[in-house]
């Protein structure tokens, strides 16, 4: 079973149907933050209380509002506390929702046709999903789950999940080795080298404008800060998917990762010198974009221990050589591309065949002269 969500803005016939969805979005939130204050004083996290306590005294506060509303909006401020505590956060004061947002179930819409109907104060609004491919092939598969209506203020969005089996493919059996890096992002057993100079271009003028700003530790810069940290992480996030479906582009049915976890992360830190550096690669976001987006395709994607793949020629599988800067200098006269040798030894320990190509880094076999004595 794989789950995916995809986000669409809402057309709609006329300006005062978005505003009919706009307010009722406005009405939920509005409960949202009346019944937090009562489920603040509470100790037990129970719907059937928390209705108690609410829905008489907020259907009085909110005349115009239905019952599915207010019930919706009790099921919504119950699910923040339980996940807040769950999180072991602690709550010094009642949540406050600020976003227009909520799940529509069942008996708040109704999708046929192409036509998504949506329930308002008065009546129900019509309004269209705007398509794009992937969005048009996933409804052409199948139906999508309860979605998650929400606004920026001015439009309406949709956020539509979908669960099907998986896709058959006609991927082999041949595993490919993928070895994460800094400069170069990715390098693959394949030959491949993912390097985009324009994405690391931006990503080190994001970060020195983040550091001015919070040295300057003013409201304005804060503000600021935050802004330019959102935008680094859409970016970030943005450009992961397009290197996913990079890597995930080859016939190869397995994909092999490096198992970057906290220790490993903490022992490579140490040869840098800006130790903040890794911290800025989201290795575990590109592993699980890799993992649910090879699941459609019917691959797999596994992950095996990084120790020492850097130092192994990838041919003998032993530490004969020595590696500097980009390159692997075998002892058997051989210079390898060291990503890519690093590459093939990722993709080795799944004992299981190898997709490579050429592993040399623009080098041909030459057989050292003989020099005798004069």
């Amino acid at each position: 079973m794989t789950i995916l969500t995809y986000k669409t803005k809402l057309k709609f016939d006329s300006e005062q149907d978005k505003k009919a969805i706009i307010a009722i979005l406005e009405l939920e939130r509005d409960i949202f933050n009346f019944c937090s204050i009562k489920c603040f004083n509470i100790e037990k996290n129970s719907i059937v209380l928390l209705h108690k306590l609410c829905y008489k005294e907020a259907k009085n506060q909110f005349p115009n509002s239905k019952s599915q509303i207010i019930i919706k909006a009790e099921n919504n401020c119950l699910s923040a506390y339980k996940s807040t505590k769950s999180n072991k956060h602690k709550i010094k004061k009642p949540i406050v929702k600020k976003r227009l947002a909520t799940h529509f179930d069942k008996r708040l819409y109704s999708y046929k046709d192409g036509i998504l109907r949506l329930t308002t104060l008065n009546r129900r609004v019509a309004c269209r999903l705007t398509l794009y491919s992937k969005l048009e092939n996933a409804l052409s598969k199948g139906k999508f789950c309860d979605p998650v209506i929400f606004s920026d203020g001015k439009n309406v969005f949709a956020s539509l999940t979908f669960r099907f089996d998986n896709i058959s493919s006609t991927s082999n059996s041949y595993v490919l080795g993928v070895d994460l890096g800094i400069r170069r992002l990715a390098a693959t057993s394949q030959g491949n080298l993912y390097i985009d100079k324009e994405f690391n271009k931006r990503k080190r003028k994001l970060r020195y404008l983040k550091r001015m700003l919070n040295s300057k530790g003013t409201k304005s810069a804060k503000r600021h800060f935050r802004k330019l940290r959102n935008k680094e992480k859409h970016i970030n996030h943005n450009f992961t998917h397009h290197l996913a479906n990079k890597i995930l582009s080859t016939n190869c049915g397995i994909i092999a990762l490096e198992d970057l976890n906290c220790k490993s992360l903490k022992a490579k830190r140490s040869k840098y010198q800006n130790k903040n550096r890794i911290s800025q690669i989201g290795f575990a976001q590109l592993k699980f974009i890799l993992t649910y987006k090879a699941e459609l395709l019917n691959k797999k994607v596994v992950c095996v221990n990084p120790a020492y793949t850097s130092q192994i020629d990838c041919v003998t599988g032993k530490k004969l050589g020595e590696r500097r800067g980009c390159r692997f200098y075998s002892l058997r006269g051989l210079v390898y591309d060291a990503d890519v040798n690093a590459a093939v030894n990722i993709a080795s320990r799944t004992n299981l065949p190898v997709s490579y190509r050429n592993i040399l880094d623009g080098q041909a076999i030459v057989n050292s002269p003989i020099v005798g004595k004069l």
